[in-house]
Order: structure tokens, then C-alpha cells, then sequence
């Protein structure tokens, strides 16, 4: 990193004391900026290109590093949709998990904490004194936003506590700072340029989780996937190799890809492999804009996970990396079957990674060199994939070693019936094009601490996981397998309770592990009380596409099913709730009263009324009306929403009104004159709603007081034109009076008009105090001619302007009488006399 014709490095060694010494004595022009103890690592500052080599000389150093370089957020956030990892119907099927009561940490620059989707759950700290930016906001918001604001506004873990850490700084934040937050997701979306080695930020993350086993830190890859990096074994390949820090080259961590809505790997997203041949990213989550925004999906599910396993375990929390094997294990398959470099083993499904953890499918252990942990497997009838996942967290390795892994366990399948065995998924690691390219295939993996076995369409019956210590070197190392039976068709998108918009675009989702070429048929009925008769929807649905755009009936509440139709097997969504988004409005807002309103929705019987409340919006009351009268004195809250109930489900819910900023006080929304100089007087007013309201006037000001000018019939419109046929030349004033059935009364603010008839010209001020500015009104608002003429009639001043109000500065002028003309380009005079002091 340079600065100023200076560089920064980052060296370890293997005494501090000594290296100290040394640098004082053989670099005394460099600055030693920071130690750390713990890491043996040390931040050197003011060093010339000369003083590398006296570096790599001492005998205290180990390795020299690059230091801190300027870290770049991974793309904005474009739009985002829980449903393509299964958020939603995690969040249906699993109700009480929310994250409430853990904490993740967004380490970048600071996010709004101030915004209402994190009301009263944000724990101060040094990453959050700064300004608010965009992008952390949305990070925090995909993870834990509470979707005060709008539906849109909700996270993963809706309900966890958040707090920030500033990503200046490179290496781990301080274990005792994080411990005593509680933190136990740290999110990283951004990056700072190629870069494909392991080196001291990469073990300064590995070691940390050991000391801290329950964190798990989660990388976005990198929006750089169609960059190569520039040296390595991988130098020069466009495509591969292309993680955006080396932080993200470490074991013991998680880093994400992205995909887009289709459900491709994004041409951005960054791919491995890692230097040493490692799979990276190991998962992939929706991301339309780029990894950021995936990378704080995952960490949001990772919360989850937690909740669940904390739940199980009275208490306890996982270790991070069976949180890691839940996470990649549930991951549906995407790219090329099986593992690859670009979307590692899958798609993050939220659901599934949870599920395993309440089913009890998954396992803790330990081996040492030459053990093995036989874990039993027994496989239901109808299962199309079995699916295991080994993960462990070690050592951390040396910096620039040829692999990053130290202790190497082994993963296998086998049946105890037949003696049939079957290996993980590998990938080839020659560094070419064609060999990275090539499809996953059955190996022994001797690089990677993550290895995943499937088997398609296995028979029912036992089988048994087999976990081995190959190459163990530092004791036993601890290890987690989590496993799953896949089905041969999942709904993903909608599932029972999902609301979907009618007259809307709906993307619907499924998973379908296995292609077998077959086509499905979609249907679709009203259900309720009385079910209505099937509708097919579409014949020879694509299965293997996963996805299908569906337009709901328009302006319509209730409830509804879809199912799939696959031969003889029916796949069926559970009810759902049809309904539109509804739009919240202000009536009015007079004294101690406000009135909220909403357009009525076909087949809803009520409507839920939401406030905010301490932390998130609660529901406030329910009514068959489409408008709401609140006290304010009984509802201190300023934010308000609204959603439809068919049946007691609530449909989609409308956006968050904070109702004192939508520009309607007591019942007038808009009152404003079409022209504020005119030779025809009209006014345009806008009312925010009639209900109430029980008489409308146009008042006028007449000398000191206002007159009623004219009463406006009352109708259902809210908007009207007025008149004044019989203006004064000059300035006319104009209010509304507004009363209601319940005999109040209420004005609307003045609004001024002038009254400019042909031939008309008023100046102002008059006289005016030499220097300042002298306004003209005419009627003509072309461009005119303006002359400025003394008492003796010498011409002093001339200049051209158009508008109805035209000025003139009255610098220079002395005191006096002066003369002003206007001159219309079609030669209409006007003049008036002005009094200069």
C-alpha cells in the first residue's frame, strides 16, 4: 500500500521484543504503527522499497504481508426476494425463530441506526460513530431488519440484535471486544481488489474461530468473476481464481457467491479456486446486484441456525462449523451438477438448513490420525437424493505454504448391507481452463475441510457415514456431519399462509433435485369454504427450471391453492392468501384526532390496522371499515400500516404511513392558485378526504378580515376548481373553511393571488431604500423592455426581462423620483413612479 512514495507493511515474526529491537536499530526511519501480541504481527509504516530486503533478512521474520489496503463495498443493493433461499417459508413454517437474542456485526462502514427497521436493536460501538451509508444499511437490513417500514424491510433474522465494526481495518476485530458484544455473525460484504494467497489476515481469521468456536465469520466472494488474478498457479485465467481479498482464502470461514433471480450464477460473482485448489465460494444465495447483498442472506440464516440449535440445546450454541455443514448441506444444487468453483455446493435454502438442525440430522464428533466414527443413516422409502456434508475447523495454516489444510479427515458412504462404498465430490485443480471446467467426480479430497457425498435415488434402508482421521497432526480434531433426504418435488414459493399479489407478477419456486426430463402440470383454484374446481394454469411446466412467473387475478382478496401435477403424484402448496397491496392514506390530522383510509379489497372480510410499537409494528385493531379515526393521545405512535384478512390470514401488507409527513393536516392536502400573477384568478384545491366533512367555503380578505366568497357544494371528488369572478387589481388573498358534522371548524393556510388586468403595473416596494432590489408586476410575462428614467427624464438605465414578476436592482440610484417603463414586445407601454431614498 502506498502513500505518499512510502509503503505500509504487515510482518510476522517470532518474537516481538526482539523484532523491536532490530527495527529500531537497523530502520530507524520506520514507524512501528501497531503490535499485536496474540498473531505475532506487527504494522510498519515509512519504509522505502530498499527496506524489503533488509525484512526478509531479519532472522525474526516470518512473513511479510501487505498491509491495510482501501476496502470497497461489493454493489448496491438492487431489489431482494426471500423467497429464492427459502426464507419466507421458514419464516411461515418456524415462527418463533427470529434471531432474537443473538447479535451480528456488520463490518464495513456504519449503517443507519437510526432507521426504523432496527428500532431499539442496535448495540453502540466504535464502527457506528461515522456517517450512515446506503449500502450497510441494506446489509444490516437483509440481515436483521425488522420490516417496520415495509414488507420489503425485513430481514433474515428479524429479531437479532445488531451492531457495526469499521472495515479499515483488514484483520479480525478484537476477540475480547467481540465475546463481550456477543456477536456470533460477523457479516463482510466488500472487497479490495484480486487476490489469491493465504496470508496473515487468512490465518488471523482461521485462528480466531478456534479461540472463538461459536463466531462464524461469512465473505461475500467478490464482484469480480470475470477478472484472473496476477500470479499464482491460477495467474492469467479469466474466470477463476478471483476472490477479492485473501481474507477470503481462509478455512475456517463461509464466503458466498450470488445468483440472480433466474437462479444462474451472476457473471460478477467471484469463483475459486482458492491458490492451494480449495472450492470456493462454498454456497451461493440471491443476489441481483452482486455478492454483498448474498453474503448478508447467508449470515442472516447462519442467526437462524443458531436459534434452532440454542433452542434444541437448552441454551447452547453450535459450533460455527456445524452451522457451516447445515448451510451447505441443505444448499440445492446449482451450475454444474454437484460441486463447482462458481456456485460451490448450491443455492442456500434457509428452510432445510434449519430443519436438519430440529430433525436431529446431523452430528458431532472427534478423530484422531487412523480413527474412524461410524454414524448410522437410515434412509426412508421415496427419498430421489441423500445428501452429506463433512465439515471441520482447524489449525490455522502458514502463510504461503503450497495447502492451507493441516489435519485432513475423510468422508465416505457406505452400505452395510451390500458393502457398497462411495466417496465425496472433488474437483480437478490443473491450471487450465478445460480442467476447471470439468464436471465434479468421486474422489479422495486431500485439500479441502469441507467434503459433501450424495447418492441419487439410494434404496430405503440403513447405511452409515464414515468419518476418518487421515492426516490428524495436532490431537483430535472436532467435526460436524449433517445429512438430508431430499425429495423428488419441494415447494419453495409459495407454501401454507405465503401471501401472494393479485393483478401481480408472482415468481413461483420449487426444488427439483433430480431431472428426469418429466413435465409437470400447474393448476390453481379458490379455496375457502366451498373450493372451486381446479383452473390449469399451464400444461409441460419445465421442472427443471424451478421457477415459473404467474400473474394472480386482479383486485382480489382470498384464499387460494396451487399444486403440481407430476404423472400420478400431486404436489400441492397448502392455502395461500390472494390479495393486493393496499395503499394507507391520510384523511386528516386535526387537533387530537387522526384518520387513516385504504381502498377497499374485493372478498377481504376485515382489515388489520399495525402500529409501531417498541421495537416492531403490532397489530393495533381490526375493522370491516376501510378507514380508521385515532386518538392521538391513546396512540403515540407516528407509523401506521394496513393489510387485508381473508379467513383471519393477513394478506400483503401496505407500506408504513408515518402519517405527519404526507402534507395533510386537517383535511386539505393541497391549496394552491394555478398562477400567482394572472388577469383570471383560479385555485385548485385538494382535499384529503370528505368523510366528516360537513360544509365547504372559499373565504376571501376583505380590509383586516376574512369574507365567505362563494360555498362549495359538497360531492364524493376531492378535487375542485374555484373562482374569483370579481378580483381587485392587485393582491387578493383566499382560505378555506372546512366544517365538520361534529360543528368544528378548520382554515386552510392563506394563498395569495395577483390580480393583473390588461394595462395593469405595480411596483414594490415604493418608495425602496437605494441598493436593494424593486420588483415589477405586469400582466404580460414575455420579454420586455426596462427603462429607468430620472425626474428630468434622462434615461439611466435599460434592460430586458420576461416573467410576470420582473426585478431591478436600484444600485447607484440616488435619492430621489425616478420613473420606470415597461416596454411588452409588442409595444404596450406601461409606467409607474418610484421613490428612491
Amino acid at each position: 500500500m502506498k502513500s505518499k512514495g512510502k509503503r505500509q507493511v504487515r510482518v510476522q515474526v517470532t518474537d516481538v521484543p526482539s523484532f523491536t529491537k532490530w527495527l529500531y536499530k537497523t530502520l530507524p526511519t520506520a514507524q512501528l504503527l501497531q503490535v499485536d501480541s496474540a498473531s505475532r504481527t506487527a504494522l510498519l509504516s515509512n519504509l522505502h522499497s530498499k527496506d524489503y530486503l533488509a525484512l526478509t533478512q531479519c532472522p525474526w521474520v516470518t512473513f511479510v504481508d501487505v498491509a491495510n489496503r482501501e476496502a470497497r463495498e461489493e454493489a448496491h443493493l438492487q431489489n431482494a426476494d426471500l423467497t429464492v433461499n427459502n426464507v419466507e417459508a421458514l419464516h411461515l413454517r418456524f415462527p418463533h425463530l427470529t434471531g432474537v437474542g443473538l447479535v451480528a456485526s456488520v463490518k464495513e462502514n456504519q449503517f443507519d441506526s437510526a432507521d426504523i427497521d432496527f428500532k431499539h436493536r442496535v448495540i453502540p460501538s466504535a464502527g457506528l460513530t461515522g456517517v450512515a451509508n446506503p449500502h450497510a444499511t441494506t446489509m444490516a437490513t437483509l440481515i436483521g431488519g425488522g420490516g417496520n417500514s415495509s414488507p420489503a424491510g425485513k430481514g433474515v433474522a428479524w429479531q437479532s440484535t445488531l451492531t457495526a465494526s469499521d472495515f479499515a481495518n483488514l484483520m479480525p476485530d478484537n476477540l475480547n471486544q467481540l465475546k463481550t458484544l456477543r456477536v456470533t455473525v460477523q457479516n463482510h460484504s466488500y472487497g479490495v481488489g484480486v487476490e489469491n494467497y493465504y496470508g496473515l489476515e487468512s490465518q488471523a481469521y482461521d485462528r480466531q474461530v478456534l479461540q472463538y468456536p461459536e463466531l462464524l465469520h461469512v465473505f461475500s466472494s467478490g464482484n469480480a468473476g470475470n477478472q484472473a488474478a496476477a500470479d499464482g498457479p491460477y495467474a492469467a485465467l479469466t474466470g477463476f481464481a478471483n476472490l477479492t481479498g485473501q481474507f477470503k482464502a481462509s478455512k475456517n470461514t463461509l464466503t458466498v457467491g450470488a445468483i440472480d433471480t433466474a437462479g444462474q450464477v451472476g457473471l460478477l460473482s467471484s469463483r475459486g479456486p482458492t491458490y492451494d485448489g480449495r472450492i470456493k465460494p462454498e454456497v451461493v444465495a440471491f443476489g441481483e446486484s452482486g455478492t454483498s447483498e448474498a453474503a448478508a442472506v447467508v449470515s442472516g440464516i447462519a442467526l437462524l441456525v443458531q436459534q434452532a440449535y440454542q433452542k434444541q440445546q437448552g441454551g447452547h450454541l453450535p459450533p460455527s462449523h456445524l452451522v457451516k455443514a447445515a448451510i451447505l448441506n441443505a444448499a440445492d444444487d446449482k451450475g454444474s451438477p454437484e460441486v463447482d468453483y462458481a456456485a460451490g455446493f448450491g443455492n442456500a435454502d434457509a428452510l432445510g438448513a434449519v430443519q436438519a438442525v430440529q430433525e436431529n440430522r446431523f452430528a458431532l464428533g472427534k478423530v484422531g490420525q487412523g480413527q474412524v466414527q461410524k454414524i448410522p443413516v437410515l434412509v426412508p422409502a421415496g427419498t430421489s437424493r441423500l445428501k452429506a456434508t463433512l465439515v471441520w475447523h482447524e489449525v490455522e495454516g502458514l502463510p504461503n505454504a503450497p495447502a492451507a489444510l493441516l489435519n485432513d479427515l475423510d468422508l465416505k458412504l457406505t452400505s452395510p448391507a451390500t458393502g457398497r462404498e462411495w466417496l465425496p465430490w472433488g474437483l480437478s485443480t490443473f491450471p487450465h481452463k478445460d480442467s476447471l471446467l470439468l464436471p465434479a467426480r468421486r474422489q479422495v479430497d486431500r485439500l479441502n475441510n469441507v467434503e459433501q457425498v450424495t447418492l441419487a435415488l439410494p434404496e430405503a434402508g440403513p447405511y452409515e457415514l464414515h468419518v476418518t482421521g487421515f492426516g490428524v497432526n495436532t490431537g483430535d480434531q472436532d467435526f460436524s456431519v449433517v445429512y438430508e433426504f431430499e425429495q423428488r418435488f419441494a415447494w419453495a414459493y409459495p407454501t401454507a399462509g405465503s401471501p401472494l399479489r393479485s393483478g401481480e407478477k408472482n415468481r413461483l419456486r420449487w426444488h427439483r433435485p433430480i431431472n428426469t426430463g418429466e413435465k409437470g402440470r400447474l393448476e390453481f383454484r379458490w379455496a375457502g369454504t366451498a373450493p372451486g374446481r381446479w383452473q390449469v394454469l399451464q400444461e409441460r411446466v419445465d421442472l427443471a427450471k424451478e421457477q415459473l412467473d404467474w400473474t394472480a387475478p386482479a383486485d382480489t382478496a382470498g384464499l387460494a391453492e396451487l399444486r403440481m401435477v407430476i404423472g400420478a403424484e400431486v404436489f400441492a402448496t397448502g392455502t395461500v392468501v390472494v390479495s393486493p397491496v393496499l395503499q394507507m392514506q391520510v384523511g386528516y390530522q386535526c387537533g387530537e384526532e387522526v384518520m387513516l383510509f385504504w381502498p377497499k379489497a374485493e372478498g377481504a372480510e376485515q382489515y388489520q390496522v399495525y402500529s409501531l410499537g417498541e421495537k416492531f409494528l403490532e397489530p393495533l385493531v381490526q375493522t370491516a371499515d376501510t378507514m380508521v379515526v385515532l386518538s392521538k393521545n391513546m396512540n403515540g405512535s407516528l407509523y401506521y400500516a394496513v393489510s387485508p384478512l381473508v379467513a383471519g390470514l393477513n394478506g400483503q401488507r401496505s407500506l408504513t404511513l408515518h402519517y405527519a409527513q404526507q402534507g395533510v393536516s386537517c383535511y386539505i392536502k393541497n391549496f394552491l392558485a394555478q398562477r400567482f400573477v394572472t388577469d383570471t384568478v383560479l385555485l385548485n384545491l385538494e382535499l384529503s378526504t370528505t368523510y366528516g366533512v360537513a360544509a365547504l367555503f372559499l373565504e376571501k380578505k376583505v380590509g383586516s378580515e376574512f369574507r365567505t366568497l362563494s360555498e362549495i357544494p359538497l360531492s364524493r371528488q376531492v378535487g375542485y376548481v374555484l373562482q374569483d369572478l370579481e378580483p381587485a387589481p392587485g393582491r387578493n388573498e383566499y382560505r378555506i373553511k372546512v366544517v365538520t358534522s361534529t360543528g368544528q371548524t378548520f382554515y386552510s393556510p392563506t394563498e395569495a393571488v395577483v390580480f393583473a388586468p390588461a394595462k395593469y403595473i405595480q411596483v414594490f416596494p415604493n418608495p425602496i431604500k437605494a441598493g436593494n432590489e424593486l420588483s415589477l408586476i405586469t400582466h404580460d410575462d414575455q420579454k420586455s423592455q426596462i427603462l429607468v428614467y430620472n425626474h428630468l427624464g434622462r434615461l439611466l438605465r435599460q434592460t430586458h426581462q420576461d416573467g410576470a414578476v420582473k426585478s431591478l436592482s436600484t444600485a447607484g440610484l440616488s435619492a430621489g423620483l425616478y420613473m420606470v417603463r415597461v416596454v411588452s414586445a409588442q409595444g404596450q407601454l406601461l409606467q409607474a413612479r418610484v421613490v428612491v431614498f
